[in-house]
C-alpha cells in the first residue's frame, strides 16, 4: 500500500524546492564590486561584464544537460545537491585566490554552471514531488524566491564589500552553503508518489515542438534586456556620481524587490494578461529603462529599477508555464532546458549587443539604459504583433479538447 503524503510532508517538501531557486540569481552577488574590480584589474566595463556574462554560457550547458539528466535514473535529490556544491566552490575560491582576473571568471562560471542547473531543477523537483493542486503556486513563488536569493546575494554582496574591500563581497555565498542544508533536510531522496503515482511518463519519449522555441527564443530578448541593469547599473551609478557602492548595491536590490513583490501577483497577471503576458514585460523593460536613462537621479533609478524587476518576475514566471502547457509532461524537463539555454545565451550576449548600440547612439546623448528603453519598446510591439503566445496559448486548448 502506497504512503499518502500528509500536509506537512508536502509543505516541507515545498519549502526545500523553494529554496533551490533562490539560487537562481548566485552568479550577480559580484555585481555591486563591479567599479572595484575593473580599477583593480585595469579593465574596461565590458571585460569586468565577463563575469556575469560568461556564467551564462554555462548556464545554457547546464540546461541542456540537467534537461536530459533528469530523463536517467539519477537521484533528483543527488542532482541537486551537486548543483549547490558548485555554487558554493565558486563562490569561496576567490576569497583565497583573488589576484587572477581569469581565475575569477572560472569560478563565476563555476557558479554559473550550478545555477542554471538550481533554475532547471526547481521546476523539476515540483512537477515530480508536489501535487497538481500545489504547483500552479508554487511555480508561481519560485520567481519570488529567486528574487530574495537575488536581494541576499546582491545586496549582501555589496555591503560586504562597501564595509572592507572587493573580496569580501564573495563571502556572500555563505548562503549558497545554508541553502545547501536547508535541501539536505527538507527535500526528499525517495519522494512519496503525488496524484495516484508513477503516471508512466517516465517511458515516454520527448518531443518538443515549435512553441517550446518561440518561448526560448522570446526568453533571449528578455534576459538580453535584464542583464543591461545587472551589467551596468552599478557603472551608471558611479559614472553619473549618483551614488556609491552600497547604494549601487541598493539600486539592484530595489529591482529584486520589484520582482519578489510582482512575482506574489504572476498568476493573477497571467490570467488577466492570457495571450500578451511576455509582451507586456517587454513594454515594461522599455518605460522603466527610459526612466533610469533620462531621469540621472538617485530616485528615478530606483524607480525604473523596481519596474525592470516587476517585468522580470512577469516574463521568468510566465515562460516555465507556457512552456509546460506546450508539451507533454515527459517533455516538460527537456523543454525547459532548451528554455534556459537559450534565454542564457541572451544574458551572455547582452553586453556585446547593447553596448555597441550604445556606442552608435551616444552621439544623439542617449546612453545605455536608454538606449535599451527604446530596443526594449521595439521588441514588445513585434511581440504583440507576432501573437505567438495566442497561439501558443490556442494550441494547447485544443490540444487537451
Amino acid at each position: 500500500m502506497m504512503d499518502t503524503p500528509s500536509n506537512a510532508y508536502i509543505s516541507k517538501t515545498r519549502i526545500g524546492v523553494l529554496t533551490v531557486s533562490a539560487m537562481g540569481m548566485a552568479s550577480l552577488a559580484i555585481t555591486p564590486s563591479y567599479a572595484a574590480i575593473a580599477k583593480f584589474f585595469a579593465l574596461n566595463n565590458t571585460s569586468v561584464q565577463m563575469l556575469t556574462s560568461l556564467p551564462n554560457l554555462f548556464m545554457m550547458l547546464a540546461g541542456i544537460a540537467v534537461g536530459r539528466l533528469t530523463t536517467t535514473k539519477i537521484n533528483l535529490k543527488t542532482l541537486t545537491l551537486s548543483a549547490i556544491i558548485l555554487i558554493v566552490i565558486g563562490g569561496f575560491l576567490p576569497l583565497a585566490y583573488h589576484d587572477s582576473f581569469p581565475i575569477l571568471l572560472a569560478c563565476s562560471c563555476l557558479v554559473g554552471l550550478g545555477q542554471g542547473m538550481c533554475t532547471n531543477l526547481a521546476q523539476v523537483l515540483i512537477s515530480t514531488m508536489l501535487p497538481e493542486k500545489e504547483r500552479q503556486s508554487t511555480m508561481g513563488l519560485t520567481a519570488s524566491f529567486t528574487n530574495i536569493g537575488g536581494i541576499i546575494f546582491i545586496m549582501g554582496g555589496g555591503q560586504l564589500a562597501a564595509a572592507s574591500t572587493w573580496v569580501n563581497n564573495y563571502w556572500i555565498y555563505i548562503f549558497s552553503f545554508l541553502v545547501l542544508i536547508v535541501v539536505i533536510l527538507l527535500v526528499p531522496f525517495h519522494p512519496l508518489p503525488v496524484d495516484g503515482g508513477n503516471d508512466g511518463a517516465d517511458d515516454a519519449k520527448i518531443h518538443l515542438n515549435k512553441y517550446v522555441f518561440y518561448c526560448a527564443f522570446w526568453a533571449f530578448f528578455t534576459m538580453l534586456l535584464n542583464n543591461v541593469l545587472n551589467n551596468n547599473i552599478s557603472l551608471f551609478v558611479a559614472s553619473e556620481k549618483l551614488g556609491n557602492t552600497s547604494q549601487a548595491a541598493l539600486t539592484s536590490t530595489i529591482s529584486l524587490i520589484g520582482g519578489m513583490l510582482c512575482g506574489f501577483i504572476v498568476g493573477a497577471i497571467g490570467k488577466r494578461f492570457k495571450y500578451s503576458s511576455i509582451a507586456l514585460s517587454f513594454i515594461l523593460y522599455g518605460l522603466a529603462y527610459l526612466v533610469v536613462g533620462f531621469g540621472h537621479s538617485l530616485m528615478l533609478a530606483f524607480i525604473g529599477s523596481f519596474f525592470v524587476g516587476a517585468a522580470m518576475s512577469i516574463a521568468m514566471g510566465q515562460f516555465p508555464y507556457l512552456i509546460s502547457i506546450a508539451v507533454d509532461k515527459s517533455s516538460v524537463s527537456m523543454a525547459l532546458g532548451v528554455y534556459i539555454a537559450i534565454d542564457s545565451i541572451g544574458a551572455m550576449v547582452s553586453p556585446f549587443i547593447v553596448n555597441p548600440l550604445t556606442t552608435i547612439f551616444s552621439k544623439m546623448g542617449l546612453n545605455v539604459f536608454s538606449v535599451s528603453g527604446v530596443l526594449a519598446l521595439i521588441i514588445g510591439v513585434i511581440c504583440i504583433l507576432g501573437q505567438f503566445q495566442k497561439n501558443l496559448v490556442r494550441n494547447s486548448l485544443e490540444t487537451t479538447d
